[in-house]
């Protein structure tokens, strides 16, 4: 009996913990849910993804979605401007619920923090001179091209042209402005974001393209629940047309992808 009993005891030592259910983290979805605000990451150098106002407020397609996704939740949204360099670490640190910006989900991204599926689909591409060649490989040294520090085109770049010599800024702003002032050759950024500038300065034109870039919604590391929500939000919108007016209200045209695949919607999205 004492052999049968002591065996039990060490069986019951051995399993007890997997018995016992550790208690989950609060998903920044039911955190929102419970404290009515929504703490969005925007950008406020990236239009029209995210830029201010005369009166210094967040507009652009970023700020516009997270009021939508906070209306949906029936909570209220704060805005915080993020940058190339803050965005990572104050999604990671909790200091905004997602960030809403303009961020690729590289592998080195992607190890700290996970992201919804791409919800722009965009090209990178040059700022030239009208005239200039509109191929990155006549770029080369003794070239310069200008881009903005922390930004996943610069790796694009390097990718086609691995000796390109290459002159960083802390914003975008300032790296298109050191290659107007003619501190550089090019500027490489998104397309959107060039092609605005083309507009207002036709003396400069749009390369070809670079590369494809996807760009998604950043979101602290394991927390399915808020992920999914945002996805399936994402893809509801897409399906009732919403998605796709937002976004021609602010890039001037219909999207050309399709969100969550090029072919069709995540099988389930509208059924009850």
């Amino acid at each position: 009996m004492l052999c049968r009993f002591a065996i039990g005891t060490v069986l019951l030592a051995l399993f007890s913990p997997l018995l016992i259910k550790p208690a989950a983290a609060e998903s920044t979805f039911d955190k929102i849910k419970r404290t009515g605000t929504f703490t969005a990451g925007v950008r406020s150098d990236f239009a029209p993804i995210g830029s201010v106002d005369d009166s210094g407020n967040p507009v652009g397609f970023g700020p516009e979605l997270a009021k939508i996704f906070a209306d949906r939740m029936g909570v209220k949204v704060k805005y915080v401007i993020v940058t190339s360099a803050s965005r990572i670490p104050l999604v990671m640190n909790g200091g905004i619920d997602a960030d809403v910006g303009l961020t690729t989900p590289t592998k080195q991204r992607n190890e700290q923090i996970d992201f919804t599926t791409p919800y722009i689909w965009d090209a990178v591409a040059l700022l030239v001179k009208k005239g200039a060649s509109l191929d990155l490989a006549d770029y080369a040294p003794p070239k310069k091209i200008a881009l903005t520090q922390g930004s996943s085109i610069l790796d694009y770049v390097k990718e086609k042209l691995p000796n390109a010599s290459l002159v960083t800024f802390q914003n975008p702003s300032d790296a298109a402005a050191a290659f107007i002032q003619g501190k550089a050759d090019a500027y490489a950024s998104n397309r959107y974001a060039v092609h605005a500038i083309s507009v207002q300065h036709p003396e400069y034109v749009v390369s070809h393209t670079v590369a494809l870039d996807p760009i998604a919604i950043g979101v602290h590391q394991d927390d399915s629940k808020w992920l999914n929500w945002l996805n399936f939000t994402m893809q509801e919108m897409w399906q009732k047309g919403e998605y796709q007016a937002l976004y021609e209200k602010w890039f001037g045209e219909k999207p050309e992808w399709q969100i969550w695949s090029h072919y069709r919607l995540q099988p389930g999205i509208g059924q009850p």
